[in-house]
């Protein structure tokens, strides 16, 4: 959270970090570094259509202000959200006045938003996300839910899915305008080391977990183990969701008989490793371009996934476990276009690794057809921008 950066603490309890810039100033709320990405294209857009505007972006972690701080723009300034209490709520947007507020997926801060309400801030639910698990929890509570969804001049939901699940919540203003992260660019990296990583790697078979969570890396290592006599020089690559983990995983991993590499440690690939341990925060767009290969964690066990589209943009042949609610449309349509395979035991983990490692006909199909269908669904940024622009042309008096 925000509190671990404990030179700007201070936001979190609203106390502006600067002055409010002049005229029109359009606020944008994410959670963290996955919504950041998706919804940096649509700000820039915004700012070159609306030369007049200035953006504010809140957001709640300290990943995503690096990602808003490695992408800087004259006109958007980035403040921690402050904790959803009633006095902090207050001041942060007395002091900010914005003109119009976007919360981004699943964002909704009933203390945030009852202030915008009071100051007259027309506010949006962009790129909004219901999943089947949230859909039943909110549920319980009908009446405050609707109120809650009723204070968005309008929602606008990233698939049908969750448009659904809104209208069934009680939200009178809603529409499906597409998913933003099919049109996000691929994710950075820093290309010097990935030289530096594929020169030690050679011409070594690989492939990669992302975002793995608990238990997953256990099934992931007992792959390497059934396949490094079939693919000689197999490296597998763990990148841990939360690389807080690694130290630990290096235990578990070791005790599998297993020589492993630790990134954070800065510790080099050699050719006795057997699994090289990315446990380092925002290189994903770095380990992706490594591989062709992929498997989406959080899949396997019951997390819900991650989201398939940044490897299958950085033409990486993708397969997931069945737990993949979190994405439940994306990951409809990618079996739908067979632009990704769908695993479920340790068995199939194994032969779905071995038969993308030997053919590489179908890793190029799995890839092609999910290259495809990106392009295919892309333009939920001017949807979006069509939909809030006549709020800015014609802001609400305050």
């Amino acid at each position: 959270m925000g509190r671990e950066d404990g030179f700007r603490k201070f936001e979190r309890r609203g106390f502006a970090g600067m002055a409010r810039p002049k005229g029109l100033l359009v606020w944008v709320h994410v959670a963290s570094v996955g919504e950041m990405v998706a919804v940096l294209p649509l700000i820039r857009k915004l700012l070159e259509n609306f030369p007049a505007v200035q953006t504010l972006l809140t957001s709640g972690t300290v990943t995503s202000a690096k990602i808003a701080n490695d992408n800087p723009h004259e006109r958007i300034i980035h403040q921690y959200v402050p904790m959803d209490h009633p006095g902090f709520a207050k001041r942060f947007v007395k002091h900010w006045r914005p003109d119009i507020g976007l919360f981004v997926e699943s964002e909704i801060w009933p203390n945030l938003m009852y202030q915008a309400e009071q100051n007259n801030v027309p506010l949006f639910l962009i790129n909004a996300r219901m999943s089947q698990n949230s859909f039943k929890n909110w549920k319980r509570f009908p009446n405050s839910v609707r109120h809650l969804l009723n204070q968005f001049d309008l929602i606008l939901a990233q698939d049908n899915y969750s448009c659904v699940r809104y209208e069934m919540l009680g939200a009178r203003r809603i529409i499906s305008a597409g998913n933003l992260k099919y049109d996000t660019p691929p994710l950075p990296h820093n290309a010097a080391e990935l030289q530096k990583l594929r020169q030690a790697i050679g011409s070594r078979p690989i492939w990669l977990a992302a975002s793995t969570h608990e238990g997953e890396e256990l099934m992931i290592a007992e792959t390497h183990k059934n396949l490094k006599l079939k693919h000689p020089g197999l490296l597998s690559i763990i990148a841990p969701r939360h690389p807080q983990r690694g130290d630990s995983l290096v235990k578990q991993l070791n005790e599998m008989d297993l020589t492993i590499v630790q990134r954070s440690q800065t510790q080099a690939i050699n050719k006795e490793t057997d699994i090289y341990l990315a446990d380092t925060i925002g290189e994903m767009g770095l380990f992706y371009r490594l591989s062709d290969i992929a498997f989406i964690g959080g899949t396997i066990t019951p997390r819900g996934g991650q989201n398939p589209l940044e490897a299958a943009r950085l033409d990486t042949a993708i397969f997931y476990g069945p737990s993949n609610q979190n994405f439940s449309e994306m990951f409809s349509l990618i079996r739908e276009v067979d632009a990704g395979r769908e695993i479920i035991t340790q068995d199939d983990m194994t032969d779905m690794v071995d038969l993308l490692l030997s053919d590489p006909d179908f890793r190029k199909k799995l890839r092609t057809n999910a290259l495809q269908l990106i392009d295919k669904n892309a333009g939920a940024t001017d949807e979006t921008l069509s939909a809030i622009s006549p709020f800015l042309e014609k802001p609400t008096p305050r």
